[in-house]
């Protein structure tokens, strides 16, 4: 069996096992408006003289013919809509099942498994294209999705990994094209990339870092201004399809082109009738830090620190400037252009008050530059641990299974677990270890723990800034994944999935060994 479909294979086992066969909160109202898309409902519907209590609380943007849409790009609703439509149509055939949860569960099956198993295969396809060997490569993607943040976000379908999979493609074709010579790879790069601006707009950023990196490739390659003006030229062409769509849906939802759901929602929470009366919101809301509050925070926060919450990242970076001179062009002008866009997204939300990505684990809206950033760092680390020193192996094997342990700790309950308010609250959320208090859940869970809440079975609150606990019986039902979806055949599925499990296990450890 070839390698790669190997690879393929032991993700498909990995991110089966850890679908919850439901979506999120925030997904759960982008897979609304999918539905409101085909069947040509509203996607927000109030009550006759509804008041709201907050106005943060979310009734919608008043767009065209005075309907209410969700502020969020469509991007995501169109990823899911077919799945939307098969788990209606399936709803008929099996008419006691709820029609929502079998659309759940048509997009956690048809979208979210595959898509996810394409990140992994993307991510192969890229370190291919940078010369490292096919073990490698292959060894370095799988740990790449189980020790990082990547696995998180393979189970909460949040626009994470959508974005990451379009970023990912994005630089494979712009470096396929460079050793090639194949013209369309370049188109494909700026579709790829014009796909990740539709799911989310700020992605804007990852268009001018695998722009950039294109370029600097070429001159690198010594092409001539010629070619790299017709290239530049060619690649914008890729993009404009979705990025036209985009804006498209905005003038038909929105009544203008280049109003975004966000400016819309900003604009209306501070002058909207609806809000008439409430009290006002900070001045200049949601910019309402001063900056290093998102920097700072982004960088050592207990809550959202991503050296903690991605540990492979700092023994990678430091590992990745030692090795500078040494890398290949083409990963050097990658790790340049992947640092940038990190830097550029934690600059953007920096002043934000929900920088944090609200109750999301980790730092949502920086994790897929950390992604990125990693993707190559992982394999020059992998090539460090089959080096002839005995200490450096025995350190870099420990950080492998320690970035797994953390990864699989933040699977196991569903995301409220640990979580609380994040808008306004104080203590700040961003300054609780909830690492720390996941840990403590999962052991409470598997009878480790000798807390009083686990003792008593009592569900209790120590304080806002302890966060929530829970007792173990009441843990239990939080856990996340897909055999608790069911209640009459629980035994069964929990079965298969205990199956499922240890083939993964075995398979993966098989395969990281041997090969």
């Amino acid at each position: 069996m070839k390698t790669v479909t190997k690879l393929a294979l032991i993700a498909l086992l990995w991110i089966t096992i850890i679908n919850p066969a439901n979506v999120p909160p925030d997904t759960d109202v982008r897979l609304k408006m999918a539905h409101a898309l085909w069947t040509g409902t509203e996607e927000v519907s109030l009550p006759p003289n509804y008041r709201p209590s907050s106005r943060l609380e979310p009734v919608g943007v008043l767009g065209v013919d005075g309907k209410r849409y969700e502020h969020y790009d469509m991007g995501q609703s169109l990823l899911m809509l077919p799945a939307d439509w098969i788990g209606t149509q399936l709803s008929k055939v099996f008419p006691s099942i709820k029609p929502y949860l079998l659309r759940e569960f048509a997009v956690s099956f048809l979208v979210v498994i595959p898509l996810n198993v394409l990140v992994v295969l993307s991510c192969y396809w890229l370190l291919r294209l940078f010369d490292f060997q096919e073990k490698i490569a292959a060894s370095a993607s799988l740990i790449w999705l189980l020790g990082t943040t990547v696995l998180h976000y393979a189970q909460t379908f949040q626009q994470n990994n959508p974005v990451l999979l379009c970023v990912i493609l994005g630089y494979a074709c712009a470096l396929a094209y460079i050793k090639t010579n194949k013209v369309p790879y370049v188109f494909l790069s700026g579709l790829a990339i014009g796909a990740a601006i539709i799911i989310r707009s700020t992605t804007i950023i990852y268009a001018l870092t695998v722009f950039g990196f294109l370029i600097s490739c070429l001159i690198y390659k010594n092409f001539k201004l010629n070619q790299i003006f017709k290239t530049a030229i060619l690649w914008n062409f890729g993009l404009f399809p979705f990025f036209f769509m985009s804006r498209l849906f905005n003038y038909l939802r929105f009544g203008d082109f280049w109003t975004t759901g966000t400016s819309l929602l900003m604009e209306q929470i501070r002058n909207g009738a609806i809000f008439s009366g409430l009290p006002e919101l900070p001045p200049n809301y949601p910019l309402i830090h001063p900056p290093y509050v998102g920097i700072l925070g982004v960088l050592f926060s207990p809550a959202k620190s991503i050296f903690i919450y991605d540990p492979f990242l700092l023994p990678c970076l430091v590992l990745g400037i030692i090795l500078f001179n040494k890398l290949t062009p083409y990963i050097r002008i990658y790790f340049i252009s992947s640092i940038f866009a990190l830097v550029f997204h934690i600059i953007l939300t920096s002043k934000l008050d929900f920088w944090h990505g609200d109750g999301s684990w980790a730092a949502r809206y920086h994790v897929t530059s950390v992604h990125l950033l990693l993707l190559p760092l992982i394999a020059l680390l992998i090539l460090e641990m089959l080096s002839v020193n005995r200490l450096k192996r025995w350190l870099i094997s420990s950080l492998v299974v320690l970035s797994i342990l953390v990864q699989f700790a933040s699977l196991v309950f569903d995301p409220s677990v640990n979580s609380g308010v994040v808008i306004f609250a104080e203590p700040k959320s961003f300054l609780r270890f909830r690492l720390a208090e996941r840990i403590d859940s999962v052991s409470c869970l598997i009878g480790l723990s000798r807390s009083q809440s686990c003792l008593t079975e009592e569900k209790y609150s120590k304080s806002a800034l302890a966060g929530r606990k829970y007792s173990k019986s009441a843990l239990a039902s939080r856990v996340y994944f897909w055999p608790l979806k069911s209640n009459k055949a629980q035994g069964l599925l929990w079965k298969i999935w205990g199956f499922l499990l240890i083939t993964a296990l075995i398979s993966t450890l098989l395969f990281l060994v041997i090969g």
